[in-house]
């Protein structure tokens, strides 16, 4: 007697796998709205979907140092420990090439368009970045981050 591929060894049967792809067309993509804050009326954290929480997760990335975040150690950038290096075209080529490789591994569903790093008033990096996402190459999201 054959045994059915999709079964354990104790005859269960392994249910397919449910999980897709999270996408905007999602209406299901929710999330804490950052920075945390009581939502009025039900006392709890207010929520976020859409472009807005893509917008949010982008400067949460970017704003994280690596190491920093609890049961994530890999999650963030490490662009602070660029704050004292000479600020020149290899030190913002190397923070562009962190920023693109968190990214790339964090929020899969965002493609960069154009990433600009450059140096304000002393020792002030400001990371300006257009976004466009996976599944609506039409929408673009722009953020700006100042370290």
């Amino acid at each position: 007697m054959a045994i059915p591929t999709n079964t354990t060894t104790y005859g269960k049967v392994i249910p397919p796998k449910s999980e897709r792809e999270v996408t905007l067309k999602d209406r299901k993509l929710q999330g804490f709205k950052y920075p945390l804050e009581a939502s009025p009326g039900n006392g709890y954290y207010s929520k976020q979907s859409g472009l807005g929480l893509v917008r949010s997760n982008l400067k949460a990335l970017l704003r994280t140092q690596r190491g920093e975040r609890f049961m994530l150690p890999d999650f963030g950038c490490d662009v602070r420990k660029f704050i004292f290096e000479p600020l020149d075209k290899t030190t913002f080529s190397l923070i562009k090439e962190d920023i693109e490789i968190s990214i790339r591994k964090y929020l899969k569903i965002v493609n960069i368009e154009k990433l600009i790093v450059y140096e304000r008033s002393g020792a002030e990096i400001e990371i300006n970045l257009l976004c466009s996402l996976k599944d609506a190459q039409s929408t673009k999201i722009g953020v700006g981050v100042r370290l």
